[in-house]
């Protein structure tokens, strides 16, 4: 069973539960996420992407919607100040601009830190935004509308044996390969929705096997490693975006700490 296809058993809920679980996950957890599951179903990762919304989405919320995150305890005063701690004028502005009644108490706030840690911060953020989710799903405020899939992209297409092409909603190849008893087979490709590569390698019986390469966006290379019964297994050559490369050694899927 894939990644997904618990998630799709559960519909609409499951999408949105898995867009929320997105937005307040770590970022290099959520970009393996984002890479299994766009390997597994392209068209349905495209509508996740297309709804997780971050910390600076809430600041772009009408007045009227961001203050009723203020009213929602009154210890969010702290936390909101934990988020833009050493942000910057821009962000501090922009509050002050869309919540006089409540700035006041924010700038004593803020005042009162001297440093915030970044997991703190992050932790805030996320903090912030599930309280944002669960007023949208009151349907208190309305400034982070759903654009939902179509009903079909939960059910699990049947795919035809030999020669396989999937396609992005927008018409754009997603992946080309072979299935062999209803399973990926053999030597596949994966591009992301521009067109470009974004992985390659081998599958056995629908388990990603043998030697991987991954792609950024721009064509350079990101990772290249080995896989075992679709877990990451032995030492991957790793790239920044500057293509600075590191050497990562994993076991059975878990990255081993060097001592």
């Amino acid at each position: 069973m894939g990644m997904l296809d618990r998630i799709k058993k559960k519909q609409f809920l499951g999408f949105k539960e898995f867009v929320l679980n997105m937005e307040t996950t770590g970022p290099s957890t959520r970009q393996h996420i984002l890479m299994t599951g766009i390997l597994e179903d392209p068209n349905f990762m495209s509508f996740v992407m297309k709804n997780i919304k971050t910390f600076d989405d809430v600041l772009d919320l009408p007045s009227e919607e961001l203050e009723k995150i203020f009213l929602v305890q009154d210890q969010i005063y702290g936390v909101m100040a934990k988020c833009i701690f050493d942000e910057g004028i821009e962000k501090v502005k922009m509050l002050e601009s869309a919540l006089p009644r409540y700035y006041s108490r924010l700038k004593d706030e803020l005042s009162y830190l001297q440093e915030v840690a970044p997991a703190e911060k992050e932790g805030a953020k996320y903090y912030i935004l599930k309280i944002v989710r669960k007023l949208q799903m009151s349907e208190d405020i309305h400034g982070f509308g759903w654009q939902l899939p179509p009903q079909d992209i939960f059910h699990n297409k049947v795919l035809k044996e030999g020669k396989c092409q999937l396609f992005f909603d927008s018409g754009v190849l997603a992946a080309e390969g072979e299935i062999l008893k209803g399973r990926r087979s053999q030597f596949w490709k994966h591009f992301y929705d521009s067109g470009t590569l974004l992985a390659e390698g081998e599958y056995v019986d629908g388990l990603k096997t043998g030697l991987w390469a991954f792609f950024y966006g721009n064509g350079k290379a990101k990772a290249k490693g080995y896989y075992r019964f679709d877990l990451k297994h032995g030492f991957w050559k790793e790239w920044d975006r500057s293509g600075k490369q590191i050497e990562v050694e994993y076991n059975e899927g878990v990255k081993v700490d060097k001592p």
